[in-house]
């Protein structure tokens, strides 16, 4: 899908639910849409405020919050770090960076046979995070 149309559906589904659509909370969901690289809540916050200097940082939190409700972001968490967002909503996994942080997304073709209960809890999706180093690091680490 477009990322028009996706701002389009975002903006119907903001109407439906009730929610006022200002712009800065169609910028944060811009930004997330044409960032590759899965931003946390204060890069989104440096970006909205280029465009919208006397937003809050609580606004931003909020609306990704609203975002995350709504089913347009996913929150990516990984142990060292704060938490990141994707507006990729397709079923994916991430590659992650572990020295420097860089989140690439990856399709895998094999799904996971993960049952309906386990352990007690009842299972609603999984996401599957692979840590190693990235091309840049990888290359910039002495042969060993």
């Amino acid at each position: 899908m477009l990322k028009e149309d996706r701002l389009e559906g975002f903006i119907e589904r903001c109407r439906q639910a009730g929610l006022k659509i200002t712009p800065q909370r169609v910028a944060v969901y811009e930004i997330l849409l044409n960032s590759p690289h899965h931003p946390t809540v204060e890069e989104i916050y440096e970006e909205v405020k280029k465009r919208y200097p006397f937003v809050s940082l609580a606004t931003v939190y909020r609306t990704v919050e609203t975002l995350e409700q709504m089913g347009l972001a996913k929150k990516v968490c990984y142990w060292g770090s704060s938490a990141r967002y994707d507006a990729n909503t397709e079923e994916h996994h991430h590659l992650i960076c572990v020295r420097c942080g860089a989140i690439k997304d990856i399709y895998i073709e094999d799904s996971l046979s993960i049952p309906k209960e386990l352990e007690g809890f009842r299972t609603e999706g999984y996401s599957v995070n692979i840590y190693g180093l990235c091309p840049s690091c990888k290359s910039a680490q002495p042969d060993t």
